[in-house]
């Protein structure tokens, strides 16, 4: 047996601390009343992409980004209504290295305000952290090199929803056996299964258990993914998100979506791994 990986197919820079210039021509500019909720989000970002184009407009901000690998992608959507405040002139794409914003962000906390603002003459972003200190930060964007990335058209077969703390329960168990799962449904069950040579395991959650949340079966499928990448997603995921919801097909990508707050969306796409006699 060999196993070969399917691409997705879809139809570090310094930072700089100063202070903003409050007199600045912002052509976007936002506000959080949770600035650690932002640092998870991102956190969830950058575990596939270390530089990604925000896409920002007067409907919200938007995120869609293949990791190097062209195996995974991930989709992330922010509406204007969840922001305590947002004003956004203009559309503009602004690009930054997600690592430098997040050592920025590393202390921020969920009872400090966060304000987040671009302004194109100096083509930089402004963060402002509001608690019992004030903070200011300004870091430099990036020049965007990414073509559009399309939604992917897939017909899922199996929805599975379930609290983010059991799925991650179980991908962990099963990192410890091997560097593949099993993803499987039944009408009744989802399962998660892994082996080597030597050893493997077996997990099965059912419907209707305190884990289940909805388990929906048009057709049973099976699928197997790299469990790094699937664990650094969920590990990631689990942060910003109380609720998963996975859905996939045999031997197709599978899409997993967590729950956001005022209809924001953070969703990945992973591509399976075929096996092959």
């Amino acid at each position: 047996m060999k196993q070969s990986n399917i691409n997705l197919i879809i139809t570090p820079v310094d930072i700089q601390l100063e202070p903003i210039d409050s007199g600045a021509l912002n052509l976007f500019q936002a506000s959080l009343p949770d600035a650690k909720l932002w640092r998870n989000i991102l956190t969830a970002i950058s575990t596939l992409v270390e530089e990604a184009d925000f896409n920002t407009s007067p409907e919200g901000i938007k995120l869609r980004s293949m990791d190097p690998s062209h195996v995974a992608m991930v989709d992330f959507e922010w509406p204007r209504s969840a922001f305590e405040q947002f004003t956004c002139s203009e559309p503009n794409k602004i690009r930054v290295n997600l690592g430098s914003m997040l050592k920025l962000l590393k202390r921020a906390k969920s009872d400090e305000t966060l304000e987040i603002s671009y302004d194109d003459a100096t083509k930089k972003v402004g963060l402002l952290l509001k608690g019992k200190i004030t903070k200011r930060f300004a870091i430099p964007t990036l020049e965007s090199v990414e073509e559009e990335v399309p939604t992917p058209k897939i017909v899922f077969n199996s929805k599975v929803k379930m609290t983010t703390e059991s799925l991650r329960d179980v991908i962990e168990d099963a990192q410890s056996i091997s560097d593949n799962v099993k993803l499987e449904t039944t009408p009744e069950k989802f399962l998660v299964s892994t082996s080597t040579e030597l050893s493997s395991a077996n997990m099965e959650i059912e419907k209707g258990s305190e884990a289940m949340l909805e388990l929906d079966v048009k057709e049973p499928s099976k699928a197997t993914f790299n469990l790094n990448y699937l664990a650094n997603i969920v590990r990631a995921g689990s942060s910003a998100s109380e609720i998963v919801t996975m859905e996939f097909s045999t031997n197709n990508p599978i899409k997993v979506e967590f729950e956001m707050p005022q209809q924001g969306r953070l969703l990945y796409y992973l591509a399976p791994r075929i096996e092959a006699e």
